[in-house]
């Protein structure tokens, strides 16, 4: 189950796919933040966060976080390429890794 504060902070704010009521589902890269960062630490670092990704770390991204991501084995739109976004949880993780946060 979803934390609501993380929720908030990644979700809410930053993934096209989000949805109220489906808080049972998680992406690897909400769990990935989740597990490293407190929901105080998380709350001031989303500030400057652009809702834009670069795709700078996709390869790390894509080897240490999304092979473990439940919606990869079911259909993950952004890996298959079928040019839709990635995750929230994949924007807040690109941006805090090139904080150097992650």
């Amino acid at each position: 189950m979803k934390d609501k504060g993380y929720t908030e902070l990644i979700c809410k704010q930053f993934c096209t796919f989000y949805s109220e009521g489906k808080e049972s589902l998680q992406c690897a890269t909400y769990l990935y933040v989740r597990d490293r960062l407190s929901e105080d630490r998380l709350t001031g670092l989303v500030c400057g966060v652009e809702k834009e990704v670069e795709f700078l770390d996709d390869a790390f991204v894509k080897e240490t976080i999304c092979k473990q991501c439940d919606f990869l084995k079911d259909g993950c739109d952004y890996r298959e390429g079928l040019k839709s976004p990635p995750c929230g949880g994949y924007r807040v993780v690109e941006a805090l890794r090139g904080k150097g946060v992650l």
